[in-house]
C-alpha cells in the first residue's frame, strides 16, 4: 500500500435484512489511515455493531464495497485466515476458552499463522506481561476479575499484530476503573503496533481518548470529528457537525 493510501475503506456500505425492511447500515462512507483510533457512537441500534461485523467479515454487506489494505473484503477466499493476519477483536464479553488458561487462550491466534508452540508461548507470555498479567498467564478464566479477563482479551486480540483492532463496547461490562485500565493498555499497545483501532462505544471518555469521533444513527454516518487535538480524516457521505 503506497504513502497516503488508506488502510480502510468503506464505500457507499448497506446493511439491510428481512427483504429491505430493517436498515441496519444506509449509504455509510468512511476512510481511515493505519495508526488512527476511532469512536464509533451512536445509540444502540444505530449500527456500530454492524459496521464492525462487516469490516470483520463476520457478514456481508447488501451494497457497497469494503477494503482493507486495497483488498476487496468481498473477493477474500479464506475469511478465517485473512481475519488471523490481519483483523483482531475485542468484546463487550471477553470470549475466554473457558478450559484454557490465560496463556493459553491468549497464544492460540497463531496456531493459524502457524507459529512454532515455543515461540507462541513466548509471545503470549510478554504480551500477557504488558497487560500486567504476568502472575495470572497459568490461571483459568473463571479464577481471574472481570477486569483481568478483559486484558487478556485484549492481548488475545494483539497477538498476532493486526493491522485493524476492531473492539465493540470493550468496557461495557467493567466498572468505570477496570474500564478505564482496560481501554488505556488497548489504546496503547494498538498505537505502538500501529494499528489502526475502531472501538463501538456509548462511553464519552473513551470516545474522548481516540484520535477521532464518529457518530452513526439510524444506520446512516451523521457526524465525524476528531475527538482529541489530532487532525481527522474528512469522511463522504456525512453532516460534519
Amino acid at each position: 500500500m503506497s504513502e497516503g493510501h488508506p488502510l480502510l475503506v468503506v464505500d457507499a456500505v448497506s446493511r439491510f435484512y428481512e427483504n429491505g425492511s430493517v436498515r441496519a447500515l444506509d449509504q455509510v462512507s468512511l476512510r481511515a489511515n493505519a495508526g488512527e483510533t476511532i469512536a464509533l457512537t451512536g445509540a444502540s441500534g444505530c449500527g456500530k455493531s454492524t459496521l464492525l461485523s462487516l469490516i470483520g467479515l463476520l457478514d456481508q454487506p447488501t451494497a457497497g464495497c469494503l477494503r482493507i489494505g486495497g483488498q476487496d473484503l468481498a473477493a477474500v477466499a479464506r475469511p478465517s485466515a485473512f481475519r488471523a493476519r490481519t483483523l483482531g477483536f475485542v468484546f463487550q464479553f471477553h470470549h475466554m476458552v473457558p478450559t484454557m488458561t490465560l496463556l493459553e487462550n491468549v497464544a492460540a491466534p497463531m496456531i493459524a499463522l502457524s507459529v512454532a508452540r515455543a515461540e507462541r508461548l513466548d509471545r503470549a507470555r510478554a504480551m500477557l506481561a504488558a497487560m500486567d498479567l504476568g502472575h495470572r498467564a497459568g490461571f483459568l478464566p473463571s479464577r481471574v476479575s472481570g477486569g483481568e479477563r478483559q486484558r487478556a482479551a485484549v492481548a488475545r486480540a494483539l497477538i498476532n499484530r493486526p493491522a485493524v483492532l476492531l473492539a465493540d463496547e470493550p468496557t461495557g461490562n467493567l466498572d468505570s476503573r477496570n474500564g478505564e485500565r482496560v481501554i488505556d493498555l488497548l489504546l496503547a499497545h494498538a498505537r505502538s503496533q500501529g494499528a489502526l483501532v475502531l472501538v463501538a462505544t456509548h462511553n464519552p471518555d473513551i470516545a474522548g481518548a481516540c484520535d477521532r469521533r464518529i457518530e452513526l444513527r439510524d444506520g446512516r454516518l451523521v457526524a465525524a470529528r476528531p475527538a482529541r487535538t489530532t487532525p481527522a480524516l474528512l469522511c463522504a457521505n456525512l453532516d460534519a457537525s
